[in-house]
């Protein structure tokens, strides 16, 4: 019996690395370097669950001086994925998978939190902005060095204003714990502190102006614009919707999202 349960635990030992062997291969995946420190570099990574036909490769780099990568972009953009991505990747490298990218260096971290989604409940009496905030509340307490904290719309689903302020309170915490975080946002002030503050950057979901669709490339150290405005009139909402919503928009607020649309502009027509 105790040979017969060696043999056993031999062949599953071996099933399992010829498996991972075999979906290396079958997702054309790589052997990621790990690194000392806490610095996540992903280049051309493709989501395992995106068929390879239509999956849009993504560059993601953050830890090491980057303590907070800010997404933004408009909706449907990719901002959720990109999150989802950085996180698939790091827990496939420490559960000794190869990752579908072109190269990796990931570090192996004690422990990944998440809170992506959104986990309202009617039982628990919990709202949307309130079940966030009890995984942010877990998140921060279990935050300092090795962690990596991934955070979806911080600060959604109160007023915009409060929103806005605790995100940036909660980011400041979690990475002054040692901590490095990835979060998605629409608010500017975020994407503004990010412009300003050492240790936080910004990375924007690229947006196509001319078609009116995102191309679902991040792009690192520039701030994506929602675009809520031009996705809506794509959508059919009417234009004299659309222009009463511009004429309730705070001057400085519009002014900010047109000089991120005509950098945007100016970027992709440099590098075409």
């Amino acid at each position: 019996g105790e040979s017969i349960r060696a043999g056993v635990q031999a062949l599953t030992r071996l099933d399992f690395a010829f498996a991972k062997a075999g979906l290396a291969r079958r997702m054309r995946a790589v052997l990621p370097d790990l690194d000392d420190g806490d610095r996540l570099i992903l280049h051309a990574a493709r989501h395992t669950l995106i068929p390879d036909e239509t999956v849009v490769p993504t560059d993601i780099e953050t830890g090491g001086k980057t303590r907070a990568l800010i997404v933004t972009g408009p909706n449907t953009g990719g901002k959720t994925v990109t999150l989802k991505t950085a996180g698939l990747f790091a827990m496939m490298a420490q559960s000794g998978l190869f990752l579908p990218c072109d190269d990796a260096r990931v570090p192996v971290f004690s422990d990944i939190f998440a809170d992506i989604g959104d986990e309202q409940s009617i039982e628990q009496s919990l709202s949307t902005f309130s079940s966030h905030m009890v995984n942010i509340v877990e998140i921060i307490n279990a935050a300092q060095e090795g962690v990596f904290v991934l955070m979806d719309e911080l600060g959604a689903g109160t007023d915009p204003v409060e929103g806005a302020a605790l995100a940036i309170a909660i980011l400041e915490e979690v990475t002054g714990k040692g901590a490095i975080a990835l979060a998605t946002t629409h608010y500017s002030e975020l994407k503004s502190y990010a412009m300003t503050t050492e240790g936080f950057l910004n990375a924007g979901m690229e947006f196509d102006v001319e078609t009116l669709s995102p191309t679902y490339r991040l792009m690192i150290g520039y701030a994506g614009s929602s675009n809520a405005f031009e996705i809506s009139s794509r959508l059919g909402l009417p234009a004299r919707v659309i222009e009463s919503a511009r004429g309730h928009v705070s001057k400085e607020a519009a002014e900010f999202e047109a000089a991120l649309s005509k950098a945007d502009r100016l970027r992709m027509k440099a590098q075409q």
